[in-house]
């Protein structure tokens, strides 16, 4: 077999060092990289990268048949891009991100809350009559705080019109909301109480009573 004498720096022999394995001198790394350059891996790898005095092998370069590349051995375009197909591919999810998911819910949220809303405006809808006298009821000046609709609108449902018309609600409750003016002082209030409560136990028979005029004796009785 021919053999040659080559002339390395010290970075070479270094790297050269590096390479040899049990049963693989000097002799049979530099073999290989020639034979590596022959078969022609990498097209655009030349042979005169390792001529007398270059340094650490340039461009694209395989790794050695039956071993893994140096740290200081670059792999060269081909060889990185035979291993990154060899390697698994991620697979790509689509993420929602979080503030766009944020969103979604309080839009649903809201959605939930105005259609809730509307139910229960729904079921406390009463007649034109009662919707009027609610509203006469909740304009007087002095009243407990708690004002439930429901539970006026059920009370009404009772005795309107079978006991009393929602004309002499009307009648009664402006009277009883003068009333509650003229009896309230800067340091106490006459507040009317809940509406179903006033309707309940019969608070506006007081204000329907018809005052009979007292009967005035004939002139010749005096």
């Amino acid at each position: 077999m021919p053999q040659i004498n080559v002339r390395i720096t010290e970075e070479q022999l270094l790297w050269l060092s590096s390479q040899v394995k049990p049963f693989r001198n000097k002799s049979a790394v530099i073999r290989d990289l020639i034979d590596s350059m022959i078969q022609g891996v990498d097209a655009d790898a030349k042979l005169s990268a390792y001529h007398v005095g270059a340094g650490r092998p340039q461009g694209n370069s395989r790794p050695l048949t039956g071993t893994q590349p140096s740290p200081e051995q670059p792999l060269g375009v081909a060889g990185a891009l035979q291993i990154q197909q060899s390697l698994p591919q991620p697979t790509t999810v689509d993420s929602v991100p979080a503030q766009e998911t944020e969103d979604e819910k309080n839009t649903i949220n809201v959605k939930n809350q105005k259609k809730a809303r509307k139910t229960r405006a729904k079921a406390t809808k009463g007649s034109p009559e009662f919707e009027a006298f609610w509203k006469r009821y909740q304009a007087c000046q002095h009243l407990v705080q708690s004002q439930p609709k429901g539970a006026a609108l059920e009370q009404w449902k009772q005795i309107v019109p079978d006991e009393v018309s929602a004309d002499d609600l009307m009648r009664a409750i402006e009277a009883a909301d003068k009333e509650s003016q003229r009896r309230s002082t800067p340091d106490w209030e006459q507040r009317l109480p809940m509406c179903s409560k006033w309707l309940k136990d019969g608070y506006y028979c007081t204000y329907l009573e018809e005052k009979q005029p007292q009967e005035r004796k004939p002139s010749w009785m005096l």
